[in-house]
């Protein structure tokens, strides 16, 4: 087995790293951050002694880089995810005072229209989002309708996204 000096191997194939984060991403500075991560992740596979050299060091490299990368965006993914789940969570705190009339009207309508595009869904998938809405766990509501789990999930998906999308259609999103 032969020893691997890290270092230069990074150093070596920094420039194919680079590409391949960049050809996925596009801001610089995660760019640096990912290309970090995946040089630590190399010092990391070679600090254990017990491991082989990749016979295709390139091609390994390469796909390290690119599944890094896919770690950062699924982190990132998720971090969004959280903060647009507290904020509408707490959103409800926010002083009225702040609210105009011209922002009373416009809730009311789109109130109005959430309601008519909620008209148009199935009264299965009503019932699914209203229990969701009311904050039910999905193994509740698949208890309490006698459905499967999956079948709630899925109705809860394709009941918000018929809903996102109608709403866009008609210009209230």
């Amino acid at each position: 087995m032969e020893t691997v000096n890290v270092e230069k191997l990074i150093e070596a194939h920094r420039p194919r790293m680079e590409r391949t984060i960049r050809k996925l991403i596009k801001n610089p500075s995660l760019v640096d951050d990912i290309l970090q991560d995946a040089s630590i992740k190399i010092f990391r596979y070679f600090s254990d002694k017990e491991r082989e050299y990749p016979e295709n060091i390139e091609a390994w490299i390469t796909i390290l880089s690119k599944n890094t990368t896919y770690d950062h965006l699924r982190k990132m993914k998720r971090n969004q995810d959280t903060v647009q789940h507290v904020s509408e969570e707490y959103k409800h705190h926010i002083s009225i005072d702040t609210e105009t009339p011209e922002r009373a009207f416009l809730s009311k309508e789109m109130i109005g229209e959430v309601k008519e595009v909620f008209q148009t869904l199935d009264q299965e998938t009503k019932n699914i989002l209203i229990l969701r809405n009311q904050g039910r766990s999905y193994e509740e509501i698949a208890a309490s309708l006698k459905i499967s789990l999956a079948k709630v999930k899925t109705r809860v998906f394709r009941g918000r996204k018929k809903l996102m999308d109608a709403l866009k259609s008609k210009g209230v999103l």
